[in-house]
């Protein structure tokens, strides 16, 4: 009986959570509560055949956690870059010990392929990692906004061209 009503418990709470998040966003909004908000994003630097990554964590007050860039080597098409910016965040981010997270990009393949059917292709493979490494959080939810919710994100993607190495702020 106490499993049962557990379950249920789990599932109105990811009911609720899932109804505040579907759809798409068009500005930056805080998380829920105990929740922490993660934007990631990438850029491509085709003449220089690099990527950049850039990711913010803010938390349930919309304040400022973290934010870190890199850029990457290697010749990569739009939707390889931006599963690989989730990866390199979701694996920076793993150490922080946040459990509950929200994940938004302004890639909506990304975020769909996320939340839906694996395929076969490199960029599906991109996909899978990140999904093993949401293994290393208590709740994890990836979801789809308009860049004008992602400005933070595409900025720090866009300025690791300047930078080398990992960047990190607290």
């Amino acid at each position: 009986v106490n499993l049962l009503t557990d379950w249920k418990a789990a599932q109105m709470a990811c009911t609720r959570a899932s109804a505040t998040i579907n759809g798409s966003t068009r500005r930056w909004q805080v998380p829920m509560q105990s929740w922490v908000k993660i934007n990631v994003d990438a850029a491509i630097f085709g003449d220089t055949k690099t990527i950049g990554v850039g990711g913010v964590i803010r938390d349930e007050h919309g304040s400022f956690l973290r934010a870190m860039c890199k850029q990457m080597s290697g010749t990569w098409t739009p939707r390889e870059a931006e599963a690989l910016s989730l990866k390199e965040v979701l694996s920076w981010v793993k150490s922080f010990g946040f459990a509950r997270c929200v994940i938004e990009t302004d890639s909506k393949l990304l975020a769909d392929a996320y939340n839906g059917t694996p395929g076969r292709s490199y960029f599906h493979s991109i996909v899978n990692d990140c999904v093993d490494l949401v293994k290393h959080f208590e709740s994890v939810l990836v979801r789809f906004v308009h860049r004008s919710a992602n400005e933070v994100a595409h900025l720090l993607a866009r300025v690791s061209r300047s930078m080398s190495g990992l960047q990190e702020w607290e």
